[in-house]
């Protein structure tokens, strides 16, 4: 949930985080309409679903435009941080 870490409530609001963006739709009740296996495809490559969505794949590596050097091939979460996401995701009935 940190906004300085980059993650979800730069763009979508949050149950109880009170400096959230708007760009994305609401996460509350997120948990009661997606399964962890949905939501976790959403966050890992939500290209692969919607090709046209503004929110980054998180987790996917190859075929990213503008990538700096330093960070090429490497996820924006890895394995266990992306694990986290869809906890707290799935939290959110």
């Amino acid at each position: 949930m940190a906004r300085e870490a980059g993650h979800c409530v730069l763009c979508h609001s949050a149950p109880g985080v009170d400096a959230a963006g708007d760009l994305g739709p609401p996460l509350a009740g997120v948990g009661s309409r997606l399964s962890a296996s949905q939501l976790r495809e959403l966050v890992a490559d939500i290209s692969r679903l919607r090709p046209n969505a503004t929110m980054p794949s998180f987790h996917r590596t190859e075929g990213l435009n503008r990538v700096a050097a330093q960070y090429a091939g490497k996820p924006a979460l890895d394995a266990r941080q992306l694990e986290d996401v869809v906890a707290y995701l799935g939290s959110l009935k």
